[in-house]
């Protein structure tokens, strides 16, 4: 966890630019399965966590690896009605923005 503040702290000028366009981000901690840091509430930061980087995730890392086994999933982009969600999946963190 301190290692992700201080990568937060360091990048601070691409973060403050990033969110100027989003309506906000979640980024989890794939180890323990907790928020690491989030702009909203706990309860909606769970809820994309859970739908989409627990299914949507495994599915698409699934299917990249079906057509090529030495490949793995490193960005996913989800276009709705409402808005994108655009995940990238590392092996500690995943980070989410909504936009």
């Amino acid at each position: 966890m301190a290692n992700l503040d201080a990568i937060i702290k360091e990048n601070a000028e691409n973060t403050e630019r990033i969110t100027q366009n989003t309506q906000g981000y979640v980024i989890s901690n794939n180890l323990h399965g907790t928020i690491a840091t989030s702009t909203y509430d706990n309860t909606i930061s769970m809820g994309i966590i859970k739908l989409l980087c627990g299914t949507l995730v495994d599915t698409a890392r699934s299917a990249v690896r079906d057509l090529d086994c030495t490949n793995d999933l490193t960005f996913l982009r989800v276009a709705t009605k409402k808005c994108e969600y655009l995940i990238a999946p590392e092996e500690e963190f995943t980070i989410v923005v909504v936009q």
